[in-house]
């Protein structure tokens, strides 16, 4: 058993990271990480619950001009594809810190809940200089020469992610369904309180955040390791990351359509809003481990992603056609999907980071980064028409369990595509 569980264990390791990033803190890293990610999925989420209001509100003809500038921020989403026209004009680094303070101050005016209702443009903003930090910052620690190895490098992001998500959670978990870090003080009846609670938390958050960015944060140098040669065939490797853009925005459909209301799993099988959320807790939780304890070998392996995603698509057709029947059984089997979505997910950022080319490498991830949120964006309009929006296309009415259940087929087979194209081997030469 010992010696199986020996062929299975990661050998990553915390201190020998620590050891080789050279003198500034691994923890600065971490916790400024998990802060701008945290910033992220809590911009995306009420940016598509602002733009769903205000389409709504266009569409039969209420208030049309107040709704009209708000639906126009979905520009935002496509300027994180012009990070390489920027960065060839403004040193990388530089590009990175911007967009760090830039997001963290949009944050504290977001939280501060002024009297214009300017959420959607916050949001929106955010998410583009989201775009434009983790394009930069990804390219410059993934080629900075310290000898640390790529796999470990992506799994201290993919743990801050992860982490992030975590803290979304428990904090939804405080406020039942109401998020209090996002919802409009008119909308919360003792909103004096909510307001000054959250802006006790939000300024020393950002003030944190840039102390650790201005004073212990990497610098990142440029003696940039040089990439191996591997020769491929270009036309399987532009299938390969095309792929891979596509499969990070089904992922984080999946996730803003499924798991971070978990008030929605409870509607579709009767169950308890506080159990999907413990459940989704340690799910994710799992998950977390899976990436720091087990070989990248083996979650990457043809049989271990065909048998887990297998399992997911077997999980969402039971959870849509027999949740009021299986009710906690299919609330259980859901929660075990959602460990598959973040392994998924964990692969296809490890293939993004394979590039070869100084400035492709960049180009890779912006495109990642846009492309993805547009296939979000694509999937959460479909899916929005099947709901709220049902009266404009009748056709579309209750047709949401189907849409959820195409995105996960689709996100299944762009990871087991994309691990035929780019072999195991080539992971673990990086």
């Amino acid at each position: 058993m010992s010696i199986m569980l020996e062929k299975l264990k990661s050998d990553f390791n915390y201190s020998s990271v620590k050891s080789k990033i050279g003198s500034k803190s691994l923890v600065a890293l971490i916790l400024v990480s998990i802060i701008l990610n945290l910033i992220f999925i809590q911009s995306l989420r009420a940016y598509f619950s602002s733009i769903r209001v205000a389409l709504f509100h266009v569409v039969f003809g209420e208030e049309v001009l107040m709704n009209l500038f708000p639906l126009l921020t979905i520009i935002f989403f496509f300027l994180p594809a012009l990070t390489i026209t920027i960065c060839k004009k403004i040193n990388v680094r530089r590009v990175m810190r911007f967009s760090i303070y830039i997001i963290v101050f949009l944050r504290l005016l977001w939280a501060l809940h002024l009297p214009f209702n300017l959420e959607a443009i916050y949001a929106g903003l955010i998410v583009a200089f989201y775009g434009f930090y983790m394009s930069t910052f990804l390219t410059l620690w993934i080629e900075e020469d310290n000898k640390i190895k790529l796999n470990h490098k992506m799994i201290i992001i993919l743990f801050s992610f992860f982490i992030a998500f975590l803290i979304d959670y428990l904090i939804r978990s405080i406020g039942f369904t109401q998020d209090v870090s996002l919802v409009s003080p008119g909308l919360i009846v003792d909103w004096r309180i909510t307001q000054y609670l959250w802006l006790f938390i939000q300024i020393p958050l950002t003030l944190l955040c840039i102390y650790l960015v201005k004073f212990h944060f990497p610098r990142f140098s440029n003696n940039n390791k040089a990439s191996p040669n591997i020769k491929r065939n270009k036309k399987s490797i532009s299938t390969a990351y095309s792929l891979i853009f596509i499969g990070i925005g089904l992922f984080l459909f999946l996730q803003f359509s499924l798991f971070l209301y978990p008030n929605g799993i409870a509607q579709y099988t009767d169950t308890s809003y506080f159990f999907n959320n413990i459940l989704n807790i340690i799910s994710l939780m799992i998950s977390i481990c899976v990436v720091l304890f087990v070989k990248v070998e083996i979650i990457s392996s043809k049989k271990v992603i065909i048998i887990l995603n297998s399992f997911m698509i077997v999980s969402l057709c039971l959870f849509f056609f027999l949740g009021k029947i299986l009710t906690y059984l299919t609330s259980v089997f859901i929660s075990i999907s959602l460990v598959v979505m973040y392994l998924n997910v964990y692969l296809l950022f490890i293939w993004l980071s394979k590039v070869n080319f100084k400035w492709e490498r960049l180009k890779t991830i912006s495109n990642a980064f846009s492309i993805g949120l547009v296939f979000m964006v694509l999937f959460t309009f479909l899916y929005a028409f099947t709901t709220e929006w049902a009266a404009i296309i009748t056709a579309f009415k209750d047709l949401g369990p189907l849409i959820i259940l195409l995105a996960g087929l689709i996100f299944s087979v762009t990871v087991f595509s994309t691990v035929l194209i780019i072999p195991n081997k080539e992971v673990s030469e990086r």
